[in-house]
């Protein structure tokens, strides 16, 4: 499989009188088509690995390439996209201006660019902001439009930092139902994220940064895997369930708890905002 990011010993240090070193030195390959979540407490490196990669942070050693280029060059303006985190510039424009503006970035023909920011602004919910200001927008319309401008040129390659933060439970689901249906597509996704529920539905695998330092990466099965299975009965009354335990113990195995299975507060939200209001 193509790989899409690539990084060798790649690393950041601010300078002073005291360097802090941002980032140790470290090595990365994300096969294009993948969905990669990076996580790590405040300060551990995810924002500066993703700037770097962007071309907006110095690197201080090493080599970062994004589809066989290097962070910056000028073939890179279309196929790749930067989600940052943080307020949109230019608060007096509107989100269909901004997106104007994005896409004469872009060099898009107007008409083109113009068709795909109304179908990212339905599709992110944001049609009804009409002509208002960005400056009033609530952090999770600012959150939508930056995923919009992301995805106006349809790049290969996308940076996401904190792409749910300040998102209700239907916005976030609206964002992974997006970036799988990019993955499906091809699109090459690297995230950084504190959500730890949605890494795990919409990534691959993820890599977890600590003190500028990679100190694990690999698929969910490789970093969360046990020798335990889980078996889900449905229909079982609790006579019988009894009986379903007890020739478990026969055969050997160790009952480790039966409890009734439920959902979590996420898919609680997202069936909610699905069904219509009664």
């Amino acid at each position: 499989m193509a790989t899409a990011i690539s990084v060798q010993q790649l690393s950041v240090r601010f300078g002073g009188r005291r360097p802090v070193h941002a980032l140790h030195p470290l090595d990365l390959a994300v096969d294009r088509g993948r969905i990669v979540g990076v996580l790590g407490p405040n300060g551990s490196g995810k924002t500066t690995l993703l700037r770097a990669l962007a071309g907006l942070q110095p690197i201080s050693g090493g080599t970062a390439r994004i589809l066989d280029l290097p962070p910056g060059h000028p073939e890179l303006r279309r196929r790749f996209a930067f989600q940052p985190e943080g307020a949109l510039p230019f608060g007096v424009l509107s989100a269909p201006e901004f997106l104007a503006w994005v896409g004469a970035r872009l060099g898009l023909p107007n008409a083109d660019a113009d068709e795909r920011a109304a179908r990212w602004l339905a599709r992110l919910d944001l049609e009804h902001a009409g002509r208002r200001w960005l400056r009033t927008f609530s952090t999770g319309m600012q959150k939508r439009l930056a995923l919009a401008a992301a995805l106006l040129g349809d790049p290969e390659v996308l940076l996401l930092d904190e792409p749910t933060a300040g998102l209700d439970p239907a916005g976030s689901a609206t964002v992974i139902e997006i970036l799988r249906e990019r993955r499906a597509a091809g699109t090459t996704v690297l995230m950084a994220s504190h959500h730890l529920l949605e890494v795990e539905e919409s990534c691959d695998e993820v890599i977890v940064l600590q003190r500028g330092r990679v100190r694990a990466r690999g698929t969910f099965a490789e970093l969360l895997g046990t020798d335990a299975h889980k078996l889900v009965v449905r229909g079982l009354d609790a006579e019988r369930l009894d009986r379903l335990a007890a020739t478990a113990r026969e055969l050997g195995g160790e009952v480790v708890r039966t409890e009734p299975e439920r959902e979590h507060l996420f898919a609680l939200f997202r069936r909610l905002a699905e069904e219509p209001d009664r």
